[in-house]
């Protein structure tokens, strides 16, 4: 759904005004879109977040956040040439939002572009046998911390030391490996399709494509490949039993992916906003 103001008037005041409106649109389209309202910078955009969502979510790892606030993230850090796959904003954890919201407060001069996919739509056109194995053995991430690649495990979850490490994740069923502080490896077991009660159905929901060796770019995995073996690369993902994803698996899921809301997809396919 798009919205648009021609005076400029507050967007914070308008969503909170109007939260059923745009809690509907959101279940019906997945996505909306407003243009021509102020926001206000940093913190007007975090007034925006509060008016759409019950509860702002301030630990999260994985994304810089803005020096204005406790609760907006900048992008992700990211060479500029590269793409960052498709992917659902923290589905290798324990927990993840139910919306998101972004916005642009400085233009790229070129590029920058960002699409939405919509997983109910994925699901219904990966083969059936990829989705029937998914569905019961779901997937393991492992996340190697090594100091100076990446996010550091302190960062990411929250912590000061491996002891406060292990008693924050042992609830959640992660499993840790630390042959020091320097090298932590963190595994973690969860689903790759999410189910839909209310609609009767499910989406696809994962990071596989940000986490198998297989989806990264060439050049990247040329850099990996000279310091680590593939199953020791900072991130990687495996079914639920730890057996590998078959890189044809990947390709598939790319394949299917870039045809529905990638740069040139079928017009007649595509349900995503940029």
């Amino acid at each position: 759904m798009n919205i648009s103001s021609t005076t400029q008037e507050p967007l914070a005041d308008w969503i909170r005004q109007h939260r059923q409106q745009t809690d509907e649109a959101l279940w019906a389209d997945g996505y909306v879109l407003f243009r021509g309202f102020e926001v206000g910078g940093l913190e007007g955009f975090e007034r925006c977040a509060e008016s759409a969502c019950d509860r702002l979510y301030k630990h999260y790892g994985d994304l810089p956040l803005a020096s204005a606030s406790e609760n907006v993230y900048f992008a992700t850090p990211y060479p500029k040439h590269l793409e960052i796959q498709f992917h659902n904003e923290a589905s290798h954890t324990s927990s993840w939002p139910s919306r998101q919201l972004f916005y642009c407060l400085q233009p790229a001069p070129e590029g920058g572009e960002w699409t939405l996919s919509d997983g109910r739509l994925v699901a219904s056109k990966l083969p059936a046998a990829m989705l029937d194995r998914f569905r019961q053995q779901g997937l393991v991430y492992r996340r190697r911390f090594i100091r100076g690649l990446d996010a550091s495990w302190e960062q990411f979850f929250k912590v000061d030391s491996l002891q406060q490490l292990k008693q924050k994740v042992a609830a959640s069923g992660h499993e840790i490996d630390a042959p020091s502080e320097n090298d932590v490896t963190v595994s973690y077991r969860t689903k790759a399709l999410l189910q839909i009660p209310e609609r009767g159905t499910e989406a696809w929901f994962n990071q596989i494509l940000l986490h198998h060796p297989d989806a990264l770019p060439p050049e990247v995995d040329a850099l990996l490949s000279k310091h680590f073996s593939r199953d020791k690369f900072p991130r990687t993902v495996f079914f639920g039993d730890g057996s590998s994803i078959p890189p044809d698996w990947i390709k598939t899921i790319d394949t299917v992916l870039k045809r529905l809301f990638g740069a040139d997809p079928d017009p007649g396919q595509r349900r995503a906003a940029g």
